[in-house]
């Protein structure tokens, strides 16, 4: 598999590799000059994302704590678009995190140019299992400069159509495999008083999942990812017009509801949606399948399906081109008070009890034994090995990955990416403003 990425400054390997899912089966601070003794005493104070698989953090900070005089504290912040402005502004301060998270490259670039971050070389160096127990290729998508800056956590995260199988069936319906079929299914839904897809739209990054598809199938992973790398033609040609059109279309219609702006994924608006009947499909990624069974265990249990995006006729794409993030990683700020503490929690990012924690809520780790630790763990229940059996497919017969377009863009652009989007999907930028902003956001001169 192919992997897409705009080209981060000095990073190893970013622009094509092979990952073998067969191994499966605001400003930042100044630099910092060593150890902050005005952090809390005897504490690592970790910032976790707050959804659902934060009680997989909370679990390997108890075993952690265990054995350890310095103990993990684990501070969960809302998780929204505020958890990055979050942790930001508080780096360089007292109480800023020791240890958080992020999504890529383009997402630390600015806090390794300010010397916020901690190079973790001398880590890995004494322990190469922090670099050696995980795919190489996501392992990479942090290493910039020649220095290792992120650890792989939680899971690898494709997105794809989650959906309720007693709303389709009540509708005389089956999963969509195209747009055109999606499309035709909209009508038929939207008269049962259904939404047909549960569209977060207000926390917008979910609505930018629909563009990445859409431009996956008309022009290519590569082509995209050559122009979030800055070639303007790839937004103005046939294929990206083609795409706009059918997002309109698709809005139109009415297949994300009349409401979709006032709809948030974190306050579980569109879970609600989904779990209880009220939408029949929802795009999102696989850690989905943790919040939406947190949500509602019967429901997840049950009734809860997916599918890989539906395929379109007459595009460039290659048919089963996915999109989503390779990893979340965690970073270690560089003015760190116990930076050997630090090192013996991340070990705990490749142990078999994390591992198999992330696999119960359903999330797949990007460490080469995870595929083993699937076939070999007895406490999964059927409905999530079959989960994670779809992910280990769909990933491994995917013949390129596009990472998320707001991970891939400089963290300075991220906002007016996410305002084009849901711009030209409120309808207040037209296919040409788009097309205009694109290019501005991504222009590298």
């Amino acid at each position: 598999m192919k992997i897409f990425r705009t080209p981060a400054r000095g990073a190893a390997g970013l622009t094509v590799a092979a990952l073998s899912i067969a191994a499966l089966a605001g400003c930042a601070p100044a630099s910092s000059d060593g150890p902050n003794e005005n952090r809390p005493e005897g504490e690592i104070h970790v910032a976790v994302y707050g959804d659902a698989a934060a009680s997989v953090e909370q679990a390997a900070a108890d075993r952690f704590n265990e054995d350890s005089e310095i103990k993990v504290v684990i501070d969960s912040i809302p998780g929204d678009s505020n958890y990055g402005s979050a942790v930001r502004t508080s780096l360089g301060t007292d109480n800023a995190p020791d240890i958080f998270m992020s999504w890529g490259a383009a997402d630390i670039e600015q806090l390794v140019d300010a010397g916020a971050l901690l190079p973790l070389d001398e880590f890995i160096a004494e322990d190469p299992a922090l670099r050696d127990s995980f795919i190489p290729t996501v392992f990479d998508e942090q290493v910039i400069d020649d220095e290792a800056y992120g650890i792989p956590m939680r899971g690898t995260a494709p997105t794809f159509l989650f959906y309720n199988e007693q709303v389709l069936a009540d509708a005389g319906l089956e999963p969509a495999q195209s747009l055109d079929e999606l499309l035709d299914q909209t009508e038929v839904l939207a008269a049962d008083g259904v939404t047909p897809v549960a569209l977060a739209g207000a926390d917008v990054w979910p609505t930018q999942m629909w563009f990445q598809y859409l431009f996956a199938r008309q022009l290519g992973n590569e082509a995209v990812a050559d122009g979030l790398s800055g070639d303007a033609d790839v937004w103005e040609s046939e294929g990206s017009r083609t795409a706009l059109t059918e997002l309109r279309d698709l809005v139109d219609a009415g297949t994300f509801g009349t409401s979709f702006d006032s709809v948030g994924y974190s306050n579980q608006g569109t879970t609600a949606l989904l779990s209880q009947g009220r939408a029949a499909y929802e795009l999102m990624g696989t850690w989905n399948y943790a919040t939406l069974a947190a949500a509602d265990a019967d429901f997840a249990e049950n009734d809860l399906g997916w599918v890989a995006f539906p395929e379109l006729t007459g595009g460039a794409g290659a048919p089963g081109d996915i999109a989503g993030n390779l990893a979340n990683y965690y970073n270690v700020a560089a003015d760190t008070r116990y930076p050997e503490a630090v090192a013996g929690f991340l070990a705990e990012l490749y142990s078999d009890d994390f591992q198999n924690d992330q696999l119960a809520i359903g999330n797949l780790p990007p460490t080469t034994n995870a595929g083993e630790l699937v076939a070999a763990n007895q406490d999964l229940d059927a409905r999530t090995k079959e989960y994670l059996d779809f992910v280990i497919g769909l990933v491994e017969d995917a013949p390129s990955f596009q990472l998320s377009w707001d991970r891939a863009v400089p963290t300075e652009s991220t906002t007016r990416l996410l305002d084009a989007i849901s711009g030209y999907t409120n309808g207040s930028l037209d296919a040409d403003q788009w097309v205009e902003q694109m290019q501005s956001l991504t222009a590298t001169d």
